[in-house]
């Protein structure tokens, strides 16, 4: 009997602690919870003045009552908010619910007004509570305009060996990045720092590209002759230039040898004529011995 009283009294307690706990086990399973795995713009970089687009996936689970959501971004180095992405209404009533949503939010204006990286946070803010539910950070780039111009030659034989009056075609490729307007330049050549002719206009067109053009010449004298292309903008300022160094004549180097051998006779004509002369006395002498 003893015993059994000291289970029921021991049993009392246990019960009533499970009565007490089973309540909050239940409200803490159904804390709802917001959660940002992904933010990002959708470019790895902008021009400046360009509109940006940034993705965010929105997840939530445990939701038991309909949530409003505002949805902002913030620059992270001031804390300052920069723009207002809208607002999300997540559903939840009628039960434990959770799922995601994929949101885009394009031409976004005002963030690439200069050049750099900034830091940016995407908020999510619940509007009945005014409480920060959900956050994820991410970066921007802006780079300012890069043109670059290359160069390559081939000459009519193929056989990469430049000959006085062989022809040459030279090829300028044109490759542009973060260009923010689309433009018009010309491309101009000059050869061993002469006069600059146009070889063609140039259509730049915004954000990044690539063009070429052709140009073809001759060299009438050999030696090392220097072929200069280069960019302007419509106001003739200089925007990419690029020289190559062509060097003339050198298959042509037979005669060369061939005068080096005369000069040799030249320069030891009296040798020779004693040589000659030795030999001819020689042969007198054993035609009479």
């Amino acid at each position: 009997m003893e015993m059994r009283a000291g289970k029921t009294l021991l049993a009392a307690p246990l019960l009533a602690l499970a009565l007490i706990l089973l309540p909050l086990t239940a409200v803490y399973a159904s804390t709802p919870s917001f959660n940002i795995p992904e933010a990002y713009p959708t470019k790895a970089g902008y021009y400046i003045g360009e509109s940006v687009t940034i993705y965010v996936k929105l997840e939530w689970s445990d939701l038991s009552q309909n949530y409003t959501l505002d949805i902002d971004l913030y620059e992270t180095v001031n804390n300052t908010k920069v723009l207002d992405l809208g607002s999300e209404t997540i559903p939840g009533a009628g039960g434990s619910v959770s799922g995601y949503k994929e949101l885009t939010y394009s031409s976004l204006t005002g963030l690439t007004d200069e050049p750099g990286t900034r830091e940016y946070e995407v908020r999510v803010i619940d509007t009945g509570s005014g409480l920060l539910v959900a956050s994820k950070k991410l970066s921007i780039t802006v780079a300012e305009a890069s043109i670059a111009l290359s160069v390559a030659w081939d000459d009519a034989s193929g056989d990469r060996q430049i000959d006085v009056n062989e022809q040459v075609t030279l090829t300028c490729f044109i490759t542009w990045a973060f260009v923010n307007t689309s433009k018009t330049d010309s491309l101009y050549v000059s050869v061993d720092g002469g006069q600059e002719q146009l070889v063609d206009t140039v259509s730049i067109t915004a954000g990044s590209g690539s063009a070429q053009k052709t140009w073809i010449t001759a060299f009438d004298s050999s030696g090392v002759h220097t072929v200069k292309f280069t960019l302007k903008d419509a106001s003739g300022d200089e925007e990419a230039v690029k020289s190559v160094s062509l060097t003339v004549g050198q298959a042509a180097e037979s005669a060369p040898v061939r005068a080096s051998i005369l000069d040799l006779v030249k320069q030891n004509i009296y040798l020779i004529i004693i040589v000659l002369a030795c030999i001819g006395a020689a042969v007198i002498i054993a035609k009479y011995r």
